[in-house]
């Protein structure tokens, strides 16, 4: 009997996903291959300002966030139709609305019919903190993370961070991409990018002064790095997310 004819024969039409609303943070989505909503959870339907699922089922990402994040939604999704392989805890930046950005981890694996052929994609995106071992970052990269808290919008040297830790340079960094799937440098531009996100919604700087408070070397290194995270321009996110 296939996962479907197991649902439909018991009359089950929750394919788990209210689980995921009993789990704090966590957003839970299927998608057929093209890329549509089959399931959502309540959180995500939140998300996206519904109250009904079924103003979600058969619609996709386009229909309820802008444009650049669809795009980049949809590349994770096209690369998982066509290599067949999961994209695994994901570090993102993701709008909440006003402005702000959380930091989320994404998860996505392909669902494949009994021949192997890729019938769905299923996700779950949850808080990034509730991915990471707080044992592990206080103890070992917790002076280190500090550093990068306060000094962010200044130039931090890895070594400088690894000795925080009491680590050698390539111990840091193997923990480091183990714990946050991301290098500390990467890290580094993350945050500055977070606090940019709040400077162009709530303060009336010229791009030029956000890239200065935010640790970029120029107007230009802003829209750069803010553009490959964001998957927007400074301007368009502004113009998109102004506090009035």
């Amino acid at each position: 009997m296939s996962d479907h004819d197991f649902f439909t024969s018991n009359g089950l039409t929750d394919h788990g996903e209210s689980l995921f609303d009993h789990i704090e943070g966590f957003l839970y989505f299927v998608k057929d291959t093209q890329f549509r909503f089959v399931a959502v959870n309540q959180r995500l339907l939140e998300k996206f300002g519904v109250k009904d699922a079924q103003e979600v089922i058969g619609k996709t990402d386009y229909d309820f966030v802008s444009l650049s994040m669809a795009d980049a939604y949809a590349k994770d999704d096209r690369t998982i139709l066509e290599t067949g392989m999961p994209i695994l805890n994901k570090v993102e930046l993701v709008p909440r609305g006003g402005g702000f950005v959380d930091w989320s981890t994404t998860t996505k694996i392909p669902l494949r019919a009994p021949d192997g052929t890729i019938k769905a994609i299923a996700g779950a995106t949850r808080p990034f903190t509730a991915g990471t071992s707080g044992i592990d970052i206080d103890r070992e990269l917790g002076p280190a993370l500090e550093v990068m808290k306060e000094q962010f919008t200044s130039t931090i040297k890895i070594p400088e961070l690894a000795r925080e830790a009491g680590l050698s340079l390539s111990a840091f960094e193997r923990k480091f991409k183990k714990v946050f799937h991301m290098t500390a440098r990467s890290y580094i531009r993350h945050l500055r990018v977070h606090e940019a996100c709040y400077l162009l919604s709530h303060s009336s700087h010229q791009l030029v002064e956000v890239a200065e408070c935010c640790g970029f070397s120029d107007q230009s290194h802003l829209s750069r790095e803010f553009s490959r995270i964001m998957k927007t321009t400074p301007l368009t996110y502004r113009k998109l997310h102004r506090a009035r």
